[in-house]
């Protein structure tokens, strides 16, 4: 494999997991896992009023354009070793910086087992959700639709959870497919070396990102506990 198709691979990897699932596309709020409440009602003929989707839809773009930007900045200046490094050091940073802004929690988690970074392996209700999004995915239906929308039966201070499933692109073969290249694979063990996220074939669900809503507009400052 020649250097730059091993950039141009990795690089469209490490934007598969940013960016995959993270905007609200043309699948919208109509995949096969949304759970609803009732939003507010605009006026007649017009989209339903729903401030705290809005908002939660706006901090997964916010994430997932800047990841983006630095991601394509760092392959530019340092090639695929920069670009793992952004994934490893600065995503962190950049949700930090949407959460508090937006008001929001919001992260990304793996399927069970099937984490990269142990920080992002899921648990409590991400899990759950995740395990319906596979159970919908094993059935036909395909892991990008996958969109969980929670108002109702919330612990006191959330007002909704979205989570969104991050579908596996040819792309993302590269870092996490069967056949990762030793060069790649050696960047990521440099930082996971416990990594259990390759073996994934296009199509597959490799997780999903998340964002939670406060009932409040309280400022949130610290990357949220999956």
């Amino acid at each position: 494999m020649s250097p730059s198709h091993l950039h141009r691979l990795l690089w469209a990897a490490c934007l598969a997991w940013a960016v995959t699932a993270c905007t609200p596309g043309a699948a919208g709020d109509a995949g096969r896992n949304v759970a609803q409440a009732g939003p507010g009602q605009g006026a007649r003929g017009t989209t339903p009023v729903d401030p705290d989707l809005d908002r939660a839809k706006a901090a997964a773009q916010a994430f997932s354009g800047r990841l983006r930007g630095r991601l394509q900045a760092a392959m530019q200046a340092g090639g695929p070793t920069a670009a793992v490094e952004v994934c490893h050091a600065e995503a962190p940073a950049i949700a930090d910086a949407v959460m508090a802004e937006h008001g929001v929690r919001l992260g990304r988690v793996a399927l069970p087992g099937r984490n990269r970074n142990p920080g992002q392996a899921a648990d409590g209700w991400q899990r759950a959700t995740l395990e319906a999004f596979q159970q919908a995915v094993r059935a036909g239906a395909p892991a990008a639709e996958q969109v969980s929308v929670v108002r109702q039966r919330l612990p006191e201070g959330v007002a909704l959870r979205l989570m969104r499933g991050i579908a596996t692109e040819p792309g993302c073969l590269a870092c996490h497919g069967t056949r990762v290249a030793p060069a790649v694979r050696a960047a990521i063990a440099a930082h996971y070396p416990e990594d259990a996220a390759t073996g994934f074939a296009v199509g597959d669900l490799r997780g999903g990102l998340w964002v939670e809503v406060p009932a409040t507009a309280a400022h949130i400052p610290h990357e949220a506990t999956p």
